[in-house]
C-alpha cells in the first residue's frame, strides 16, 4: 500500500537546473534547495543534485556543498516550489 502524504508536493516534471524548492523546520530555519541537475543511476532511477542554502535571522547561517537525491526523496524533504 502505498503511503499518502497529506501536505501537497511540487510536480517531478517542475524539478529543473536552476529551480528552487523550500522545507521548513521547526525552528526558524529555512532551507532552500536549488536543483544544479538531474541523471539517472544505474537502474535508471532519476536523481537530483542540488545545493542547500540556510536562512536564519542570525550571523550563523551558510551554504552547504551540493547533495544528491532520488527525484522523489527530494520532493519528499522540499516539497515546495518557489516561484
Amino acid at each position: 500500500m502505498a503511503f499518502l502524504s497529506l501536505r501537497s508536493r511540487a510536480n517531478p516534471d517542475d524539478v529543473k537546473p536552476g529551480e528552487s524548492f523550500r522545507r521548513r523546520q521547526e525552528t526558524q530555519l529555512v532551507e532552500t534547495a536549488t536543483v544544479l541537475g538531474l541523471r539517472e543511476d544505474l537502474l535508471g532511477i532519476p536523481h537530483v543534485q542540488f545545493k542547500i542554502a540556510i536562512e536564519c535571522s542570525d550571523a550563523n547561517c551558510f551554504e552547504e556543498a551540493s547533495r544528491i537525491l532520488a527525484v522523489e526523496a527530494f520532493l519528499e524533504a522540499y516539497p515546495d516550489h518557489v516561484q
